[in-house]
């Protein structure tokens, strides 16, 4: 993939790059220089949880110790209480 640095100095990376690494705004990158080249990472410094149509989707590199059972039963039962809350749809 081909990229051009602006006047500035600036690349833009491409979206469906940052898509795919669940790259926003604000976001800090590693920059190491090689012997052939440049490698630029993301620098993940704390899991980052994202909410996608309506559900918490974790996007760094660390991982905890979680019920899975018990944490797709309250989530549910958190939803629907807000259905609830919101009433018939019109």
């Amino acid at each position: 993939m081909n990229v051009t640095i602006d006047r500035l100095g600036r690349i833009v990376v491409p979206k469906q790059v940052r898509d795919r690494f669940h790259l926003v705004a604000g976001t800090s990158l590693e920059l190491e220089v090689e012997s052939d080249g440049i490698r630029i990472r993301p620098l993940h410094q704390e899991p980052a949880l994202q909410r996608k149509q309506g559900v918490l989707i974790h996007h760094g590199p660390e991982t905890v110790s979680l019920d899975m059972a018990e944490f797709v039963n309250r989530d549910r039962a958190n939803r629907d209480t807000d259905l609830v809350a919101e009433g018939p749809a019109e």
